[in-house]
């Protein structure tokens, strides 16, 4: 008789809504310099949507496999959007004071 797959549960699917929130926050972010209203020039109109389109991908990656490794420790995933969303608040800084 073959076993059926275990549900991840409650845990897992909270996990994967939560970054699948932190990744559309980076399109959201991304997408403020298209509005046109703000303080962003060329490049900040061209580069911002583009990393954060790319973030979010990166985010949508992470969150799945944090998902399916529910048991293990997030050390890798956490850190790495931790410094991505600190990358991307920097470049979000940088091109509006230009």
């Amino acid at each position: 008789m073959a076993t059926r797959p275990e549900k991840p549960g409650l845990q897992a699917e909270r996990t994967q809504l939560s970054w699948e929130r932190s990744a559309f926050s980076f399109i959201v972010a991304g997408a403020f310099p298209l509005l046109g209203n703000g303080p962003f020039d060329d490049a900040g109109q061209s580069v911002l949507p583009v990393v954060g389109a790319a973030l979010a991908i990166l985010v949508v990656v992470l969150g799945r496999r944090r998902a399916r490794r529910i048991t293990a420790t997030p050390r890798t995933e956490v850190l790495l959007l931790g410094w991505a969303t600190a990358g991307f608040a920097a470049l979000i800084v940088m091109f509006s004071l230009l």
